[in-house]
């Protein structure tokens, strides 16, 4: 019988992984000493770029890069998709400021130091920063003993249109004074995205509000005022135009109707020294005991001054409520409604970084002070 022998040979692994293996890790270090060499705020060059440069597949260039990235030896901008050093994080992977589309803080601007506040406290929280703009046309209000006059619609477009075309890019969110008309907003609405508005209430498609409930306020200064006897209330309008003023007014409307009081309700302009000397000097003839119920801190203030000037005993002749109520009414003496404007500066931040619209609306705190 034949045996037939069968060897075996084994065969050694082939040397071409090894070989493409060693290949790749040498390009890895020359890509590391590339990268140690890098400005911190420049890209790495291109995956084309390199693999000219180095006389090899884009590929591979593109497979070594992404290793290096998952192992935190460069990074990825999350934007632009260029690689570079691992410190350009630090320098360039930084949210951007919120943009505050606000008045001019001047005298009687309580309110917007208190939004402010809020806006500070939650970008800390968030790690962002504050683009804090205006423009003397949106409210112009030199003299606080006078009315402001404020932007019309057609100012407002392009008060907007010069703002976005300077500092849209570099803004990542819109905080809206309650002065900007929904019209304006509405002209603007897909390149201030996200934004919110503050104050007033705003139903525009896509924006998000932080409002406060004027309608709870109006029904707890009614109920105050006729609790305490006052026999006709006064609503004081300190300026035209102001759409938080017109929302309150409207609200103060539906809240009488509610009561069954519209009849013990008028308004009154008192924007100007004459005009809220000629109010006092009337109501102090009057044989009824009145209250003045105004929107606004500042006028209130001016009241409370043309009272006292006018040697009208305040509350037992003439009352006086402030609705906006600023730290600077209640630290007065003022008897006032309270909104926390704090919060809304936070909870504005908040809705910014929200992927839905989002709508908040705080409620008033009445503070009882000496003024009622």
């Amino acid at each position: 019988m034949r045996l037939r022998l069968l060897v075996v040979m084994a065969r050694t692994p082939s040397s071409r992984p090894a070989t493409a293996n060693g290949r790749e890790g040498v390009l890895a270090e020359r890509l590391r000493r590339l990268v140690r060499e890098a400005p911190i705020d420049q890209p790495l060059p291109t995956t084309r770029e390199l693999g000219n440069r180095f006389g090899t597949a884009n590929t591979t260039v593109f497979r070594i890069l992404r290793s290096m990235a998952a192992a935190g030896e460069i990074w990825q901008h999350p934007t632009n998709g260029r690689y570079y050093a691992p410190g350009a994080r630090a320098l360039l992977d930084r949210p951007k400021p919120v943009a505050c589309l606000i008045r001019r803080l001047e005298l009687a601007s309580e309110l917007y130091r208190e939004l402010l506040e809020g806006i500070s406290a939650g970008t800390g929280i968030r790690q962002r920063t504050m683009l804090l703009w205006h423009d003397e046309r949106l409210v112009n209000h030199p003299d606080p003993h006078e009315p402001p006059v404020f932007a019309s619609t057609l100012q407002q477009r392009a008060i907007l249109t010069e703002f976005l075309s300077r500092h849209g890019e570099a803004a990542g969110g819109f905080v809206l004074d309650h002065v900007w008309n929904d019209e304006a907003i509405q002209a603007h609405r897909t390149q201030l995205q996200p934004a919110v508005v503050l104050f007033r209430s705003c139903a525009i498609e896509g924006i998000s509000n932080v409002a406060v409930d004027f309608l709870a306020g109006a029904l707890k200064a009614l109920a105050h005022l006729l609790g305490r006897g006052f026999e006709h209330i006064v609503l004081v309008e300190p300026f035209a135009d102001d759409p938080a003023v017109i929302e309150f007014s409207t609200a103060l409307g539906r809240a009488a109707g509610e009561l069954g009081c519209t009849s013990r309700l008028s308004s009154c302009k008192a924007g100007t020294p004459r005009e809220r000397a000629a109010l006092i000097e009337r109501l102090r003839r009057s044989p009824r005991r009145n209250a003045l119920l105004c929107p606004e801190d500042n006028i209130a203030m001016l009241l409370l001054e043309a009272v006292r000037a006018a040697s009208c005993r305040c509350p037992e002749q003439l009352g006086l409520l402030s609705v906006m109520g600023t730290d600077f009414a209640a630290k007065s003496g003022l008897s006032c409604l309270r909104y926390d404007f704090r919060a809304v500066g936070r909870l504005a931040v908040d809705a910014l970084a929200s992927s839905e619209t989002v709508r908040h609306v705080l409620p008033p705190q009445f503070v009882s002070g000496s003024t009622t």
